[in-house]
């Protein structure tokens, strides 16, 4: 048993009725005190320095783990996302200060992979500007043409844990399916039929172009209005995945100009995003509040995810998916 305090500051704790119930195995398989602050908004570096002392372990948001939070938090052994994405966390620093970094790799898959199809639809079918009209009484001057999917090519950019099971629902739609990812597991890519082109080429043939990586320096506005060049004036833009994935003004712009048809946005660069931004009073953009990984399964699963991380390595064990392997080294 450990002493010590695991703080919980995952914004999923909001979706349950009785948190505490929820993190009680967590407490009585490692002895820890479990303090929770899923609700608190959104960290600073300040916050962090403040709230650390005595922490052993934590199920992590998006709060900044920078090389100071980490120097200054001797106690802390693991953090554990509850979640994919580690921009947020210097895995350098982590390293050098002898604490653990996992994250909960595929346990959203399905939901976002759920979330792309939803929007992708929405996008397409024109959903939420005919739902608002057709309230407001309208009835024949919404009833119009709608984009279709049957036959029509979608461009996955990345192809994995999540890229795969869109392509497996979008080969359910009867799509054409073109690929982009360093990685090509063409083993994968012939389940469901599809085909590796370079990125450019993918941006060239998709009616639909989803965006499925990882933000690093390298892929920071991956698509760009160099991209967006390339593109079907009636293509769409959908990302699920990281906001600097996408350039917000370059996808506002082609929007602007009919060089694309339309966009459904989960992510942001910055998150709460600035509402004053144009995309905001674009009517052909659907936009949710970074809501992909939100299924009820997915949520469950990710906490109970992290929660084994801790469990495991707080008991000598290897965890699961260690963003850090070298902190054993």
């Amino acid at each position: 048993m450990s002493k010590g305090i695991a703080w919980v500051t995952t914004p999923f704790v909001l979706n349950y009725d009785d948190p505490d119930e929820l993190f009680r195995p967590l407490a009585e398989a490692t002895g820890l005190e479990i303090r929770i602050d899923g609700a608190r908004p959104q960290f600073t570096e300040e916050d962090m320095l403040k709230e650390l002392p005595g922490v052993v372990a934590t199920i992590a948001g998006a709060e900044p783990y920078t090389r100071r939070v980490f120097e200054s938090a001797p106690d802390l052994k693991i953090v554990s996302r509850s979640g994919v994405g580690l921009n947020a966390i210097d895995l350098s620093a982590a390293t050098a200060s002898g604490v653990v970094v996992t994250n909960a790799v595929g346990q959203n898959a399905v939901s976002v992979a759920e979330h792309t199809m939803a929007i992708l639809l929405a996008a397409a079918r024109r959903v939420p500007w005919m739902e608002e009209r057709f309230r407001k009484g309208a009835w024949r001057d919404v009833q119009v043409p709608m984009a279709p999917l049957m036959g029509k090519t979608i461009g996955i950019l990345g192809f994995g844990n999540i890229g795969r099971r869109v392509a497996r629902r979008a080969a359910a739609f009867d799509m054409k399916i073109v690929a982009y990812d360093p990685l090509e597991n063409k083993e994968a890519a012939a389940e469901v039929g599809a085909e590796f082109l370079p990125i450019e080429e993918v941006a060239r043939q998709a009616d639909f172009l989803c965006c499925h990586v990882p933000l690093s320096p390298e892929t920071q506005d991956l698509i760009d209005k160099d991209l967006l060049a390339l593109m079907k004036p009636g293509a769409f833009v959908i990302n699920t995945s990281r906001g600097g994935l996408v350039n917000l003004d370059a996808i506002a712009d082609a929007l602007d100009r009919g060089a694309i048809r339309g966009a459904a946005l989960d992510v942001f660069t910055s998150e709460p995003p600035d509402y004053s931004h144009p995309i905001f009073s674009m009517e052909n953009v659907v936009l949710t509040p970074h809501a992909a990984g939100r299924g009820e399964d997915a949520i469950y699963n990710t906490v109970r995810h992290a929660m084994n991380c801790i469990t495991e390595y707080l008991a000598g064990r290897m965890p699961p998916d260690v963003a850090n392997p070298e902190v054993f080294e």
